[in-house]
């Protein structure tokens, strides 16, 4: 690189990336370790600098639209932090000093930024970092894409214009025009190579990896989509032969390798189609080189943001989405797990406390024994409601609660669950009483159904004050649905309750017992039928439950 440029040519900057925090400490290698590790570094740089800048002088561009080397900087960064400084520090020396004829002076200053913008990149990376790796999470790839491709060339960038604003006496407008250059050629080299070597090195780790029993199809789909995009732009260009845009169809699959197969193969080839578009472009191949288009090398870049971007995006997201799914279903598993070895002691507490309180076996003698076995066997039941409906509600959002659904006459089952709670009210002192069309049907899971109508009946009973009234009907509404409402004149709610109520464990107003998920339950219920669930209260003035569920099927 030569000082004497003026600011339409920036000489090259390498690049920078933030390092990551796996098993670097310095007591883990020894001084020949990281002597070979930064030989590496800056041979890598060196054959990549000399490579790019070699293949775009041959097209008058100096030193080169996306600079590779910049991803090698990036991967050394991560890998050793600080202790690989020096090898990126002598790579950058060797091209600027060597390859572009730079001054000594210059060649240290923009060296030195070239090597300590990744470090610094690397170190603030690596307090955002998510434990389970940059690419597993979305706030890891935003936390890279800030810290690698955005801060780690802004640094390179400013120490190269500085030096060449110093040789050349440039003004101001024409040291930002280097700067923007500058940060644009390290930028688009760090995101189109430097995910794929991180991955391929196994510095970053991925959430799936490739299925192995399925390596040959995978593979066959890899080199075809490989394949795919050298010919696409191998094309001579044809005016009209090839549609400018259709390079931008690459993110589908891409895309669905990310997904299926695995984001280093994925990326692997978002690094290939970067490379190939680049250089075929500059040669003047591919479909960017038609005549509407001013800048085909910009078209370039935003194709390769896109590409990456996206890849890195879906990855990371889709990543999220199964280890919350492989979270729930442990939770799922160990909700029923305790839940049966509860219920095991918890039926022998209650059975053995109603020994007790009927005096099978003899008398109690002192009164406050009875009190206390009264409220073991209260407690006990209390517990066994609970367990049985955080089993019911684990299973639910497990989608492991299946239905069998038939057509049900509704007369049957609504008098059938206002038997069971009858008890509660008549204990309460509150009036139950049912309507409903004469022959009315629906099709519904029987065991699912009463389990709605008597959720719902206990928690308006118990809402409910002595004199009171809760009304269950039913009726076809005007799309042939069938609501179901029970009505009460109980304290009601306001909007905060009635969304509190619709949570598990909430509970709204202080009636005593309860557990607080027979309204979600209900609410769940109804939603696999394919209905669902409503309220509508008004503090002091009762509440009205609306239950929807389908249309009955035509027999």
């Amino acid at each position: 690189m030569s000082l004497s440029a003026s600011a339409d040519a920036p000489l090259i900057p390498p690049a920078a990336k933030p390092q990551r925090a796996i098993r670097t400490t310095g007591t883990a290698f020894g001084p020949a370790h990281w002597l070979g590790a930064n030989l590496a570094a800056a041979l890598g740089y060196c054959v990549l600098g000399l490579a790019v800048s070699q293949f775009f002088a041959v097209y008058g561009l100096f030193p080169a639209p996306i600079w590779l080397p910049a991803s090698v900087a990036v991967v050394a960064a991560m890998l050793g932090g600080i202790r690989l400084a020096p090898g990126i520090f002598i790579g950058s020396f060797l091209v600027n000093f060597f390859v572009f004829s730079a001054s000594f002076p210059a060649t240290v200053l923009i060296s030195l930024g070239n090597s300590l913008g990744p470090v610094a990149a690397a170190a603030l990376l690596r307090h955002f970092r998510p434990a389970r790796g940059v690419f597993t999470r979305f706030t890891g790839v935003v936390a890279f894409i800030l810290c690698n491709v955005l801060l780690h060339p802004a640094i390179t960038a400013t120490t190269g214009a500085t030096a060449i604003a110093l040789a050349n006496d440039l003004t101001l407008s024409q040291a930002y025009s280097v700067w923007v250059q500058w940060w644009l050629c390290d930028s688009g080299g760090t995101l189109c190579f430097a995910p794929a070597l991180l991955l391929l090195l196994g510095i970053e780790r991925e959430a799936t990896d490739e299925g192995q029993q399925a390596f040959g199809r995978n593979l066959a789909i890899w080199i075809a989509v490989a394949v795919g995009a050298i010919a696409l732009f191998a094309t001579l260009p044809l005016p009209g032969a090839i549609p400018w845009g259709l390079p931008f169809l690459l993110v589908i699959p891409l895309s669905w390798v990310a997904l299926r197969i695995s984001l280093r193969a994925a990326y692997s080839l978002v690094s290939l189609v970067a490379i190939v578009a680049a250089g075929a472009t500059v040669a003047g191949f591919g479909p960017f080189q038609d005549p509407s288009i001013g800048n085909p090398l910009q078209l370039v870049g935003v194709l390769i943001v896109l590409l990456a971007l996206t890849v890195l995006t879906i990855v990371s997201l889709v990543s999220e989405l199964r280890e919350a799914e492989a979270a729930s279903r442990a939770k799922s598993m160990l909700v029923a797990a305790a839940s049966h070895d509860l219920r095991t002691p918890l039926n022998a507490m209650i059975g053995f406390s109603e020994l007790m309180r009927s005096e099978t076996w003899g008398p109690i003698g002192n009164p406050r024994y009875r009190k206390y076995v009264e409220h073991i066997h209260e407690s006990g039941l209390l517990l066994v409601e609970i367990v049985n409906g955080v089993l019911d509600l684990s299973k639910i959002e497990a989608g492991r609660r299946e239905l069998t659904i038939r057509r049900l006459d509704w007369v049957h089952v609504a008098e059938a669950c206002m038997r069971l709670v009858s008890p509660q009210a008549v204990q309460k002192g509150v009036i139950l009483s049912t309507r409903a069309v004469p022959g009315l049907v629906v099709d519904a899971d029987e065991l699912a159904l009463r389990q709605i109508l008597i959720n719902l009946l206990s928690n308006a009973v118990k809402f409910t004050p002595a004199g009171g009234h809760v009304v269950l009907h039913a009726a076809t509404a005007a799309d042939g649905c069938i609501d179901i409402e029970i009505v009460d004149d109980g304290i009601g709610m306001d909007a905060a309750g009635i969304a509190k109520a619709l949570e598990p464990f909430g509970q709204v107003g202080g009636e005593g017992g309860g557990t607080g998920l027979g309204v979600p339950i209900a609410a769940r219920l109804a939603a696999l039928h394919g209905g669902a669930l409503s309220i509508t209260s008004e503090p002091g003035r009762g509440t009205t439950v609306r239950v929807t569920l389908p249309a009955p099927r035509d027999e």
